[in-house]
């Protein structure tokens, strides 16, 4: 029910998730796998129940709950309605350009809301944004203000899960259901560009048990958690955001640092896991950026057994647009088993070209269609279960 936090399933805390995810490391287990051999969590918010969909979906609007769209200005235009009505989009990622204070990002959430009822979405539209704290925070009206990972991880895990159950709850009453946050990165590399104070700390044993803290606090206020950024980003130099960027870590070194994070909050439940466009020669020896890469998009079904939702970042950002377009690169991203390509390109007529693309590779052959089936359900599971505008 909207503005009603969620039930969530009794999980291992704190301290408990840090002793999971060493002891994961040190055997080459996954964290996720040994917590739920010693406790009984809620299964993942992103795993698709068999009530999800009684009937197979078409593939307009399979493909549809498979991507993320954003828009430029503060109005709903054609080409986004386009986007959703037509072409059965499900999902819109909000910019801060987007909206002017909380009244004005309640009454845009409404009207999206209406527009994916109109559509006919099989799950509520669902809202996402960025609401990390500190400078990464989209919202500042109507949510209490936050500082940054770093600075509010300082306070200790109960501190983080209150000041996350804050956000969820200020997010949720705005018509927001999902919030791309939290950073479960390691910043291990001075030289890194783009995560700074955004990440928890330098150190596995730091950053887990407050990434865990973090998902059980969106948890507590009703909002869905999305990791971010997968297979982890504080290890190179440089920003994605401007090029492409590679880390030097091994495979030995993911799994002790990483992985350990990532797993905390996969055992804590988080509904979504963010793959980014790092290169790490470590896990893919092909060079291929992450988010582009079977393999390594894969070891978080394989290695950290998650079942939940799997989002792209922004496939608009400068390191990759180098190299592709967007419809290209929301090809190589379903390809790869992405489950939600967030194309974040700001203009819905190239953004639909980019779904138009995608659908020429299912039909084409390229991409299965079962499979976008089985990423649509998971998406629309995970909206169900966050539902915060009516559907």
């Amino acid at each position: 029910m909207a503005g009603e936090p969620l039930a969530r399933g009794r999980r291992p805390r704190g301290g408990a998730i840090l002793a999971l995810a060493l002891l994961a490391a040190a055997c080459g287990s996954s964290p996720a796998a040994l917590a739920t051999s010693h406790a009984t969590p809620a299964s993942p918010a992103g795993a698709p129940s068999a009530a999800a969909s009684p009937d197979p979906l078409d593939l307009t609007t399979a493909l549809g709950q498979t991507v993320g769209v954003a828009f430029s200005g503060r109005e709903v235009t054609p080409a986004l309605r386009h986007l959703i009505v037509d072409l059965k989009v499900g999902t819109v990622v909000l910019l801060p350009s987007n909206f002017a204070g909380a009244a004005g990002l309640r009454t845009l959430t409404a009207e999206l809301g209406a527009l994916g009822r109109e559509a006919g979405l099989p799950a509520p539209l669902l809202v996402c944004l960025n609401q990390e704290g500190g400078r990464a925070s989209a919202v500042s009206d109507g949510v209490p203000a936050m500082p940054s990972e770093l600075v509010l991880g300082a306070q200790g895990p109960q501190a983080v899960r209150s000041a996350m159950a804050a956000t969820a709850r200020g997010l949720r009453s705005l018509g927001v259901g999902l919030d791309l946050a939290p950073v479960s990165d390691i910043r291990t590399n001075p030289a890194d560009d783009v995560i700074g104070d955004r990440a928890f700390g330098p150190t596995a044993a730091v950053v887990a048990p407050l990434v865990a803290a973090a998902v059980e606090g969106l948890h507590d206020g009703g909002v869905g958690s999305t990791l971010k950024h997968f297979p982890g980003l504080g290890g190179q130099a440089g920003d994605p955001h401007v090029a492409l960027t590679t880390d030097p870590m091994t495979l030995a070194q993911w799994q002790a640092t990483h992985a350990v994070a990532i797993g905390a909050g996969i055992a804590a439940g988080t509904d979504a896991v963010m793959t980014t466009e790092v290169v790490v020669p470590g896990l893919d020896p092909t060079g291929t950026p992450a988010v582009f890469s079977r393999p390594v998009v894969s070891m978080l079904r394989d290695r950290l057994h998650f079942g939940g939702v799997i989002i792209t970042d922004s496939l608009s950002m400068g390191g990759i647009q180098a190299r592709m377009t967007v419809p290209a690169a929301a090809v190589a991203a379903l390809e790869a088993g992405n489950d939600l390509m967030l194309l974040s390109n700001g203009d819905p007529d190239y953004e639909a070209r980019a779904v138009e693309a995608m659908r020429a590779a299912v039909e084409g052959g390229k991409v299965s269609l079962a499979e976008v089936r089985a990423s649509a359900q998971r998406v629309i599971a995970l909206r169900r279960r966050y539902a915060v505008i009516g559907g």
